[in-house]
């Protein structure tokens, strides 16, 4: 995984270039083989751009999670032999400029980003409508019982000696229908206003956060459901299990 990172930051300038899409066979399984468009084809504006960014990062995390041992390089061939296959005239100037010095360093850094997030992490899709990204050192569990996930650490699994430590995503129904705030200065809610919280935004959706960043309550954006997301142990959680909410909470996006 480290050598990954480092060929990233090696060859970057060179292979990862353009914000096109490829289906190499060689690479790629059946199931992820899927009929993507040439990087120009996206939109420039907004809507294109995050349709873009969407696409991308769903097939780089394919992409690792089904062969965990290709090499940027593999990465960068597929890539290529798309653009050529697929008449990209625009990403294979790209490339050419980047192979000559002339990279957009801003299209460098937002590629990078990604490609190393689908590295260091894999992503969740729930059936009830939203995604996030979470740590390859974790894995999700659901809750037969309840709409609820568990991020825990892998170690763990079949570990009887260790105390259980997670992020807990629950999908609870809006109704009736309430602000997080409102919901949250509800009796049903058993938070602590007291304490304060603070507004964030996640995915264009108006969050609350309580109790030092423990705890935070997001409606989806149809306020069909209301997402709270929260460590366990809900008091004093450490830092690292902090730290991996945070980077969960900050890569979740609604399907719209």
């Amino acid at each position: 995984m480290k050598n990954k990172i480092i060929y990233i930051s090696i060859v970057c300038a060179v292979v990862i270039l353009g914000t096109g899409f490829f289906v190499y066979k060689s690479f790629v399984s059946k199931q992820f083989i899927v009929q993507q468009k040439c990087p120009d084809d996206y939109g420039i504006d907004d809507a294109g751009s995050k349709e873009y960014l969407a696409d991308f990062d769903k097939w780089a995390n394919n992409f690792y999670n089904t062969h965990p041992r290709a090499t940027l390089s593999e990465f960068s061939e597929a890539r290529y032999q798309f653009w050529v296959d697929n008449n990209c005239t625009a990403a294979l100037q790209r490339y050419k400029d980047a192979k000559e010095g002339r990279a957009d360093p801003k299209s460098l850094e937002q590629i990078e980003s990604i490609i190393r997030g689908a590295i260091d992490n894999h992503k969740y899709y729930s059936e009830l409508g939203f995604s996030f990204d979470y740590p390859n050192d974790m894995s999700v569990m659901s809750d037969p019982e309840d709409p609820r996930l568990y991020i825990i650490p892998n170690s763990y699994k079949g570990n009887d000696n260790e105390t259980l430590t997670a992020v807990v995503i629950s999908a609870m129904l809006n109704d009736p229908q309430m602000t997080p705030l409102e919901w949250l200065n509800s009796p049903n809610s058993g938070a602590d206003m007291s304490k304060g919280y603070s507004k964030i935004d996640i995915d264009g959706q108006e969050a609350i956060v309580m109790n030092g960043g423990a705890w935070i309550v997001v409606n989806t954006p149809d306020n069909i459901r209301q997402l709270s997301i929260a460590t366990l142990p809900p008091q004093y959680p450490s830092e690292t299990l902090r730290a991996k909410m945070n980077s969960i909470v900050n890569s979740i996006i609604f399907a719209r």
